[in-house]
């Protein structure tokens, strides 16, 4: 029964489906998935590879049958995982292809993510409420259940310095779409399903083109955005203004004890590139006493923890060597034990000095250890005291003590001055 049921409902879904497609196609042309990845990515050839993130898949219990991930995939062998419906792309490129906000280089195109979008609904959209959109997209795609509205670039808008400009862009599209019906808003390096790519209602996504792509600057004067202006600090002018180096002084014993953490739990997603690059920056640290060979050893034994865990999935063991070596420098040999921690994704526990300066916690240590050295002694003087009174000699009180008998009148003597 519930078999059926479900059944019924996904033949009304892919129903539903068609019917957008025809309500598209009577006003749009519909292009091929080939000509779409073309014109975002038009700089793209044979020997370039494209972020792809693979999300999670769980069954009808919530049991995890395959854990997401993100992959890298040469670009005209894209097609051949066109049948996974977990395959997401970002419109957008990062520096050495590594997937993070904070390696973001340049942005392609804005997206609305319209979910749940029925026929009828995009009926009204497309009929009554196209008009009042400041400017209308450039490609619609029918992702399955719900429509993407797309902002597609004719080149790619680097962030550089334009970062708030981007993310405001972003957010005013995704804002006018939310008047006229729900929108889930994302970050610029939100990834998407691209036309081609299987839907999770087992149709195939299309895309239908509405005209050419803008130029950043006119979706900024379209969407009525200002850009920003970033007041440049005056920099301090210094005779000494080179870079200051210092030399390491790492321990041993620190580089083993950071080992044997990355053994027992080994980088995970989302953090191996930064657990490599921070074993570089412990290896220079320590290098007075680890030498540069032995830290290069020690790479292929944390990527093999990761592979035994299968936590080095789109992760090269070549780009482990890259991240190593671009910790390896004398750049961050100041680099702190806090900053290490979050690139390792290790909890932070500050040290006994509880925020204080150098000079300042030495003080309050020798204050404490003065007070110890006291307590210790005044201890002592009345043990010496107890055994005088048990009639001891002063030979077998220094034999007892452990220390010579000049070194008891030196420094217990004016115990013994009436005895």
């Amino acid at each position: 029964m519930e078999e059926n049921l479900a059944y019924q409902q996904l033949n009304k879904l892919q129903q539903e489906f068609e019917a957008k497609n025809d309500l598209l196609r009577s006003r749009f042309l519909e292009i091929s998935p080939e000509d779409y990845l073309s014109t975002i990515f038009p700089d793209k050839g044979e020997e370039d590879n494209l972020i792809v993130v693979l999300g999670t898949i769980k069954d009808k219990k919530g049991n995890v049958i395959e854990k997401g991930t993100v992959t890298r995939i040469a670009f005209w062998e894209i097609w051949d995982i066109a049948w996974r419906s977990n395959a997401y792309i970002p419109y957008c490129d990062f520096k050495r292809n590594y997937y993070h906000s904070k390696t973001l280089e340049s942005v392609r195109a804005f997206v609305g993510d319209c979910d749940g979008v029925t026929s009828t609904r995009l009926n009204k959209i497309l009929k009554y409420l196209w008009t009042s959109l400041p400017a209308e997209p450039t490609h619609i795609i029918n992702s399955g259940k719900g429509v993407h509205f797309v902002y597609a670039l004719d080149k790619p808008v680097k962030i550089r310095g334009l970062r708030w400009s981007v993310n405001k862009l972003n957010e005013v599209i995704q804002d006018r779409f939310s008047e006229l019906i729900k929108v889930d808003k994302h970050p610029v390096v939100h990834p998407y399903r691209f036309p081609g790519f299987q839907t999770k209602i087992n149709t195939t996504a299309t895309v239908f083109k509405v005209r050419e792509p803008y130029t950043f600057e006119e979706l900024m004067e379209l969407f009525k955005i200002t850009p920003k202006k970033v007041e440049k600090k005056e920099e301090k002018k210094s005779e000494n203004k080179a870079k200051i180096y210092v030399l390491p002084n790492g321990r041993r014993a620190f580089f083993e004890w950071v080992l044997r953490r990355l053994f027992k739990n080994p980088p995970i997603p989302g953090r191996r590139h930064n657990s490599f690059f921070a074993l570089g920056i412990v290896s220079y640290k320590c290098r007075r006493e680890v030498p540069y060979e032995e830290a290069v050893e020690t790479i292929p034994m944390v990527y093999e923890d990761m592979m035994d865990r299968n936590l080095h999935i789109g992760f090269s063991i070549e780009e482990a060597y890259e991240a190593f070596h671009k910790g390896y420098k004398p750049d961050y040999v100041r680099a702190s034990w806090k900053y290490l921690s979050e690139l390792l994704g290790w909890e932070y526990r500050p040290n006994k000095r509880n925020g204080r300066k150098r000079e300042e916690h030495l003080k309050i240590a020798r204050q404490i250890r003065a007070l110890y050295q006291k307590a210790r002694k005044e201890e002592k003087e009345e043990h010496i005291k107890r055994l005088l009174a048990m009639g001891y000699t002063k030979s077998k009180i220094a034999e007892m003590l452990g220390m010579s008998r000049r070194n008891l009148y030196k420094t217990y003597g004016h115990l013994f001055v009436n005895s």
